[in-house]
């Protein structure tokens, strides 16, 4: 028999028993437990000389085991590695295409604000223009109603003297009536002396109308 402090797994090999068990006898007190200078638990086991050759005959199955995991995780490691390059790859490849994507948006961005610029530019000409042409109208309007009043001034003062013309014309008319209707009379007067019989007096006539028909008749 000989004792020899081993790992939790090389004595679970040589006891041909879990790890768990091994702590769980390690925490029961069953087992005889230490921790070595870097830190892991080790137990100390009992061994017949069979019992060792045994134990040899599983270290060196725990070692190809070992071994075989080791080869395990190192393909497992590259098959990750290589995963991870691909991954890598995808990822740069999406970089690639989401800087394209930024750079696209960014021109259309830039292009989009300079449309808004632009439209902005011109609502703000097309709005002075507006005010300026608004201005102008405001303008004429009111010089164009300063005309009208003028012209209706005018117009009311081109009929007054209408009127007044008007009125004097009739004025000059009855006045002309009057005087046509006189001359009438006068002659229907002198035409009457006219036809009287010639034996007239000697003397002088004592007014116009006799002196006008004495004139007539060439006395």
């Amino acid at each position: 028999m000989s004792e020899q402090w081993m790992s939790v797994a090389q004595a679970a090999a040589s006891m041909q028993v879990h790890p768990r068990t091994v702590e769980r006898r390690i925490a029961s007190g069953k087992i005889q437990s230490r921790r070595s200078e870097d830190g892991q638990v080790q137990i100390l086991v009992n061994l017949p000389d069979t019992a060792r050759q045994s134990h040899d005959t599983a270290m060196e199955t725990v070692k190809e085991l070992a071994d075989r995991q080791v080869d395990i995780a190192a393909g497992s490691a590259s098959a990750l590695v290589r995963i991870a390059q691909d991954q890598a790859m995808r990822a740069e490849s999406q970089l690639g295409v989401a800087l394209a994507d930024s750079r696209r948006n960014r021109r259309e961005a830039q292009i989009s604000l300079v449309s808004v610029a632009a439209m902005l530019v011109f609502v703000i000409v097309a709005v002075g223009w507006c005010a300026h042409a608004i201005t102008k109208a405001q303008g004429d309007a009111r010089v164009a109603a300063e005309r009208a009043i003028e012209a209706s001034d005018a117009a009311k003062s081109a009929m007054a003297d209408r009127d007044a013309e008007r009125a004097r014309l009739d004025d000059a008319i009855v006045e002309r009536a009057k005087a046509d209707g006189e001359l009438t009379a006068y002659k229907a007067e002198l035409a009457g002396a006219v036809e009287r019989p010639v034996n007239r007096p000697t003397t002088q006539p004592a007014n116009l109308i006799a002196r006008l028909e004495q004139a007539f008749v060439g006395e």
